[in-house]
């Protein structure tokens, strides 16, 4: 007997229904349940307003790169020394022997007038060509001869360029090693050999892997002044003919079978290279002399086959990747070696102007560094310095070198580079930037141009004064290493170029005759 309905478990008569009901009607039941939520949840949604954002996303930042990049890259394809470079202008063998020439035939040359004429250069092309600075060692003046570095004044008054060029010069030619290199540490080995005491130390970053080419820019400053092996002008006891004679003799016994000058130091070779075969051209072009011709030809023609095929060149040879500092020093090898005599495919022009218009922008004419928009470029040891047109100054100084007139990206990318005047100030202290503006713009505007003129002014109180001058001291003549790159090539690094900076009222002639077109 049913108990009363009051007194019913509820549990138990619903246990009693879900047992009585058939399953097909539970499951029908629960279909139409869910049914009934979906249609809920759909029709609240289709009553929302359904808003359409496009969201602009500038794409990501590329990290900064660096001039020297701390990771090796190495050539993607081996240069084989029996390679033959074919182009409708010449066809480059390959020597199999490596002959190191006799060196004692630079005493026997010094007596042979033709080889230390002063007359200046007034052969073809003398205003076509940006040799200008020759002089003294030059062959008929030949294409690097022209007026040479006078004598420093000085005597208490206001120190000039030229006093401050001299000054370096005896610098570098008393931290000269006895190899005939300069070191990028090692200088310090060799204080104290006429003065007393001892250089301030470069920074520990300042790295040996460039001692290559720290000697090639040390011999530029020598061979931009006008001094060659056949030199015999003395300062401090010490013969500038024989610095250079030992620097050249260095490069020529330190070249490898394939053409590469100096120690293969991995990712850096390159601009170790680059600036050895601008010297070798230099002093070739400079003097005439057969005894290192064909040493300079086989760097130029290294330096060929080390270019990217179409492109410009980077950290080693045919690596796949250009940037645009390395390919300016190709570019003013190049062009050493073109006003030298030395010939090579003109398609090694075509890929350098290639590259610089790919990475050039096309408002402003800013050139970057690997790739257009570079931005500011920085290693480990200088991010903290500002952001300087060092590039865009490579840029409009091979444009120049390799068209012999300007252009739309000539002219913009000059007046960007009057935008920030040379100023010895802490994070601004850039002396690469200031090396390649001053080539930039003395060869644009000519040694009486307006932009020339404000930037050649800034540019000697940049440099003239913050000068070591101390008479007797160890580091008299050399500039402390505080620039944004001499925490990679030190006091010589800063030395060098800072000299053939201010040469460059003399060591190259000006393209354009002084005038703007």
């Amino acid at each position: 007997m049913l108990a009363p309905e009051e007194t019913r478990d509820p549990e138990a008569a619903g246990e009693q229904i879900i047992r009585r009901t058939p399953w097909w009607a539970i499951s029908v039941g629960l279909h139409t349940v869910a049914v009934m939520l979906l249609a809920f949840f759909w029709v609240v949604q289709a009553q929302e307003p359904i808003v359409e954002t496009t969201v602009l996303r500038r794409p990501p930042p590329k990290t900064p790169d660096v001039i020297f990049d701390p990771t090796p890259v190495y050539a993607a394809v081996p240069l084989q020394v029996d390679r033959k470079v074919e182009s409708p202008m010449l066809t480059v063998e390959r020597d199999e022997k490596n002959e190191t020439p006799d060196f004692e035939d630079f005493e026997k040359a010094k007596g042979d007038p033709d080889f230390v004429s002063t007359k200046p250069f007034k052969g073809k092309g003398a205003n076509d060509a940006i040799g200008g600075g020759g002089g003294g060692g030059g062959r008929k003046g030949g294409p690097f001869g022209g007026r040479r570095l006078r004598q420093a004044g000085g005597q208490g008054g206001p120190k000039t360029p030229d006093d401050a060029v001299l000054a370096a010069l005896k610098w570098l030619s008393r931290h000269q090693n006895e190899d005939g290199s300069w070191g990028v540490q090692g200088y310090l080995g060799r204080c104290g050999r006429v003065h007393a005491g001892r250089c301030t130390p470069n920074p520990d970053s300042a790295s040996p892997d460039f001692d290559a080419g720290v000697t090639g820019l040390s011999l530029l400053a020598f061979l931009g002044a006008g001094f060659s092996h056949l030199s015999r002008d003395t300062h401090d006891g010490i013969c500038f003919g024989d610095v250079v004679r030992k620097g050249l003799q260095w490069f020529v016994s330190n070249q490898q079978l394939d053409g590469f000058l100096g120690p293969r130091t991995g990712h850096k070779e390159m601009y170790n290279h680059t600036i050895g075969a601008l010297a070798l051209t230099e002093a070739y072009g400079l003097t005439g002399s057969s005894l290192f011709k064909d040493n300079a030809r086989k760097a130029i023609d290294y330096m060929i086959l080390a270019q990217n095929p179409g492109m410009g060149w980077r950290y080693s040879a045919r690596c796949g990747d250009n940037d645009t500092s390395v390919t300016g020093w190709a570019v003013m090898a190049l062009k050493s070696a073109e006003l030298s005599g030395i010939e090579f495919p003109p398609s090694a022009y075509d890929g350098a102007r290639a590259w610089l218009n790919d990475v050039t922008e096309d408002s402003y004419c800013r050139t970057g560094y690997t790739f257009k928009g570079t931005g500011k470029v920085f290693c480990a040891h200088n991010q903290h310095f500002d952001h300087q047109e060092a590039l865009t100054a490579i840029s409009v100084m091979s444009r120049i070198f390799m068209n012999r007139k300007t252009d739309p990206k000539v002219n913009a990318g000059a007046e960007l580079l009057m935008r920030d005047l040379p100023a010895y100030e802490g994070t601004r202290t850039d002396f690469y930037h200031w090396y390649y503006s001053a080539l930039a713009l003395f060869q644009f505007d000519g040694p009486n141009g307006p932009l020339w003129s404000r930037w050649s002014k800034a540019m000697i109180e940049a440099l003239v004064k913050p000068q070591n001058t101390r008479p007797g001291s160890c580091n008299d003549g050399s500039w402390e290493p505080v620039d944004r790159w001499s925490c990679e090539g030190g006091r010589v690094y800063a030395t060098a170029i800072n000299a053939l900076t201010l040469e460059v009222f003399y060591r190259y002639e000006n393209v354009l005759g002084g005038k703007r077109k």
